[in-house]
């Protein structure tokens, strides 16, 4: 069996950067807005040492972890069936996720760039390039995200500071206006779309060392920026009543972009961004189901794989009502994901204190 080759700290910041990053885009800021409007980046806030306190948590399971592969340690201690269970239910998560991504990718790309083109084809030119990026192994997905991260960055800096002029910091005012129920929802918001970071449960034994709190703080910190910036451009170029009703509000701010007296239209850039966050994104999720559902067997992998892909790709090629999709993931998915992540958290903590077999030991 090929095995994949250990990478740095760093490494793994740039990829979680990349595919955690599109989804503080494109996931939580439409429906972040929606619910606190003005008050959405105090929400953020609000969420934010109650993310570094759960983080704290994951940090000691980590810890416990060590090199050990999620599926070895998770079986030494609460034996197979235990281990069948959490790793099915971590996969569903995954598997939601990759749904969700596929979807917003193909919605946003229909809407803005290519409405002719056969939902089919989109949809399976996403997927295709994702699952052979993941069958390559996590080293394809790794050097994907550590060249294209900059670049993707590189154009953030550029549409934040081009749009200055569109923008009035006077409209978050007045502070707090929503009513503290407001903030409270957005709040879980942010916190249910930041409970991704269990991606670290699996990826942790690709490292060359393990993880210490201050790289995951940082981490956390450098994400919460990318849900921050977008959120505090939409709201000041828009108003938070447009903006929350806006379906990409981030990519809405591209459309403000002009170079000089005869440049506009600059928003291709925005498809860079997108499909880069989003092939990595997918491709890291198929990659994450081959881990938990295959684990080390080469044919249960590809199975894992090839039935991940073609379930992610469902919802699209289904011609799901976007209306639908919006207010499942508004009313369910973000409560579903916060109380997902704290039952995660409170099931695996205390495995930190329980003694490995030894035969979970050596394998």
């Amino acid at each position: 069996m090929k095995v994949d080759t250990r990478f740095s700290r760093l490494q793994l910041v740039f990829l979680l950067l990349l595919t955690l990053g599109i989804s503080n885009h494109v996931f939580i800021i439409p429906h972040l807005l929606k619910d606190a409007g003005r008050d959405a980046w105090f929400s953020i806030l609000l969420a934010y040492p109650f993310l570094v306190a759960w983080t704290a948590i994951l940090y000691f399971i980590l810890k416990s972890m060590r090199d050990s592969p999620f599926d070895v340690w998770l079986e030494s201690r609460i034996g197979k069936f235990g281990r069948l269970t959490v790793c099915w239910c971590l996969s569903l998560y995954f598997l939601v996720l990759g749904m969700l991504i596929v979807y917003d990718t193909c919605m946003n790309t229909e809407i803005y760039f290519l409405p002719k083109t056969p939902n089919v084809a989109v949809v399976l030119s996403d997927v295709i390039v994702s699952y052979f990026a993941a069958r390559n192994g996590l080293k394809t997905i790794v050097y994907f995200s550590i060249i294209l991260l900059p670049i993707v960055w590189l154009f953030g800096y550029f549409v934040s500071l081009s749009t200055l002029d569109s923008k009035d910091y006077s409209l978050i005012k007045p502070f707090f206006s929503e009513g503290i129920a407001s903030d409270i929802r957005g709040g879980m918001i942010v916190f249910g779309g930041s409970i991704e970071m269990l991606m670290l449960v699996v990826l942790q034994h690709k490292l060359k060392k393990p993880l210490n709190y201050g790289t995951i703080v940082i981490l956390l910190t450098l994400l919460f920026g990318l849900i921050l910036g977008p959120t505090l451009g939409s709201l000041s170029a828009f108003g938070p009543n447009i903006a929350g009703t806006l379906r990409f509000p981030a990519f809405e701010q591209w459309r403000l972009v002009t170079v000089g007296e005869y440049i506009s239209h600059v928003d291709f850039l925005a498809v860079f961004q997108m499909m880069a966050g989003s092939i990595a994104r997918t491709a890291l999720l198929i990659y994450l189901l081959s881990e938990l559902i295959g684990m080390h067997n080469p044919r249960r992998r590809q199975a894992a794989m090839i039935g991940g892909a073609a379930l992610m790709a469902l919802p699209s090629l289904l011609h799901v009502s976007d209306l639908w999709m919006q207010t499942v993931i508004h009313d369910h998915f973000y409560v579903s994901s916060f109380i997902f992540g704290l039952a995660a958290i409170a099931i695996l903590f205390p495995l930190t204190y329980l003694p490995g077999s030894k035969k979970g030991e050596t394998s």
